[in-house]
C-alpha cells in the first residue's frame, strides 16, 4: 500500500512541477489567452484550474470523501498573474497529499458512487492522475502556441 501511495504522490508531484513550468513567468494576457479566441478552446488558466479542481474531486472520491464542486465555474476562470495559479497548484498538492496519506486498501476496493457513475476507489484515483496529465499536456501546447504567435 505504501508503494502505491508513494507512486501516486510522485506522479502527481511531477505533474505539478510541469504545471509550474507552464505558468511561471507568464502574464495575465498569456495565461488567459485562447488559441482560437473562442469558446471551443481553453486558456492555460482554464485548463489548469479545471485539472486541479477535477484532481481534488477524483482523489477525494478515491478515499470516500465527498466534495461540492462547481465544475462549470472552472471554464470561466481568469487570472491576474502566474502567482494565482502557482498558489492554486500548491494548495491542491497539499490537499491531495493529505487524502493520499489516508488511502487504504479498503478505500481502493470500495465502490464509490458519484452522480451518474459508480467506480472503485482505485478507479477514481487512477482517473484523477490520468485526467490531470491530459490537461497538463494541453496547457504545454497552449503555451507553445501563444509564444509562437
Amino acid at each position: 500500500m505504501n508503494a502505491l501511495k508513494t507512486a501516486a504522490k510522485q506522479v502527481l508531484a511531477e505533474q505539478k512541477k510541469a504545471m509550474r513550468t507552464v505558468v511561471s513567468g507568464l502574464d495575465s494576457k498569456a495565461l488567459n489567452w485562447k488559441p482560437l479566441n473562442d469558446q471551443e478552446t481553453n486558456s492555460i488558466a482554464v485548463l489548469l484550474s479545471h485539472a486541479l479542481d477535477a484532481e481534488r474531486y477524483l482523489v477525494a472520491s478515491s478515499v470516500g470523501v465527498t466534495l461540492d464542486r462547481d465544475r462549470e465555474a472552472q471554464f470561466r476562470v481568469e487570472v491576474t498573474s502566474d502567482a494565482d495559479l502557482l498558489a492554486l497548484i500548491d494548495r491542491t498538492e497539499d490537499e491531495v497529499n493529505g487524502w493520499l496519506d489516508s488511502l487504504t486498501a479498503e478505500h481502493l476496493a470500495a465502490e464509490v458512487e458519484r452522480p451518474n457513475r459508480t467506480h472503485t476507489g482505485a478507479w477514481w484515483l487512477l482517473h484523477g492522475i490520468e485526467h490531470s496529465n491530459e490537461h497538463v499536456g494541453q496547457a504545454m501546447l497552449t503555451r507553445q502556441l501563444y509564444e509562437a504567435q
